[in-house]
C-alpha cells in the first residue's frame, strides 16, 4: 500500500486497524491534515513513518489528545515538528515536540502558532530544555493551587535552587563541569525569553539586595532565577495545553505527568521561592 494510499484510508474509521502503527498516529493526531499532506508531501510522510524519533514523538502526542474528539494540526505545524523529531533522540526535546504537536489540534485546525513554538524548542539545546522543565516544574508546585490573579507578578519572584539539588540532573555531582552547563543552559534561556533575572553564586557572594536580608541555603553555590509568562506558555505547551493561558500552570485538576521517559525526580527537584525563607 502506498503512503498516499494509507493516509487516504486514516480518514475512514473502518480502515484504522488495517493502517500502520505510525500510519495510524499521524491520522488520530493530525486528523484531516493527514490526507492533505500523504496527497502532496507523500515521500515525506514516508520518511516520519519509517522513522523511529519521528514515530516517538507521534505515539507520545497521541497521549496528550482525545481521538474521540475531532481535530487537526495545521499541516504546517505538523510538518515543523514531525522534520525537527527526525534528528532527536533527546526525551526533553521528544517531549516538547510532541506537546507543541498535541497543542495544535483544534476542531478548525486553523491555529498555526505551533511553528513559532516548535522553532523555539529547535533552538534550545537539550540542556536548556532539561532546565527548563526542572525550573517550570518547580513553578507549579510552588503556585498549585493558588488564586493567581496577575501572572506576571508570579513570574517575577526569585526562585532559588541549590546546586547540590541541581547538578544530578545534569548528570552527574562533579561541580565544575557541570555547574558549566547549567549556567550554559541557563543563558540560553535568558536569551529566548524563558528566563527574565539570572543569578548565582553562593551566599557569601549573594550579599546585595534583595538577598541579603535572607537566610540563603548555606549549601554552596546556588542558581537564583525569575520566569516570564513565554516560559510558563512553552510548559504549557510541553504538556500539550498549549491553548491555555499561562495561569493554568496553578491549576490543580490538570495533569503534568510527562508521556515519556522523563525521570519522575525531575519534576520534583527541590526549590523555593525567595521570600518563603526567614529574613535574617
Amino acid at each position: 500500500m502506498s503512503a498516499v494510499t494509507a493516509l487516504a484510508k486514516i480518514a475512514e474509521p473502518e480502515a484504522k486497524a488495517a493502517t500502520t502503527l505510525s500510519s495510524t498516529l499521524l491520522g488520530d493526531v493530525l486528523g484531516p491534515s493527514a490526507r492533505a499532506l500523504g496527497q502532496h508531501f507523500a515521500r515525506k510522510i514516508e520518511q516520519w513513518s519509517e522513522n523511529h524519533q519521528a514515530k516517538n514523538v507521534l505515539q507520545l502526542a497521541s497521549k496528550k489528545i482525545d481521538s474521540s474528539i475531532p481535530g487537526s494540526v495545521p499541516p504546517r505545524v505538523a510538518a515543523s515538528v514531525l522534520d525537527s523529531s527526525l534528528f532527536t533522540s533527546d526525551v526533553f526535546v521528544a517531549e516538547y515536540l510532541s506537546g507543541v504537536l498535541a497543542s495544535a489540534r483544534t476542531i478548525d485546525g486553523t491555529d498555526d502558532s505551533g511553528v513559532s513554538w516548535s522553532a523555539l524548542v529547535d533552538r534550545l539545546s537539550s540542556d536548556a530544555l532539561r532546565l527548563h522543565f526542572v525550573i517550570y516544574s518547580i513553578l507549579r508546585r510552588q503556585m498549585r493551587g493558588v488564586e493567581v490573579g496577575v501572572m506576571a507578578e508570579w513570574c517575577r519572584k526569585y526562585i532559588i535552587i541549590t546546586y547540590i539539588d541541581l547538578l544530578p540532573v545534569f548528570g552527574s555531582d562533579e561541580a565544575w563541569g557541570n555547574s558549566q552547563q547549567v549556567l550554559n543552559a541557563a543563558y540560553v534561556l535568558q536569551r529566548e525569553g524563558m528566563l527574565d533575572f539570572l543569578t548565582h553564586g553562593s551566599a557569601n557572594h549573594l550579599t546585595g539586595p534583595p538577598f541579603g536580608q535572607y537566610a540563603l541555603p548555606n549549601l554552596g553555590d546556588m542558581l537564583i532565577v525569575s520566569t516570564t509568562i513565554q516560559g510558563a506558555q512553552l510548559y504549557l505547551q510541553g504538556h500539550g495545553f498549549g491553548g491555555s493561558w499561562a495561569d493554568r500552570i496553578a491549576n490543580v485538576d490538570t495533569n503534568f505527568d510527562v508521556a515519556g521517559d522523563i525521570e519522575p525526580r525531575l519534576s520534583e527537584v527541590p526549590g523555593s521561592f525567595l521570600d518563603q525563607l526567614p529574613k535574617k
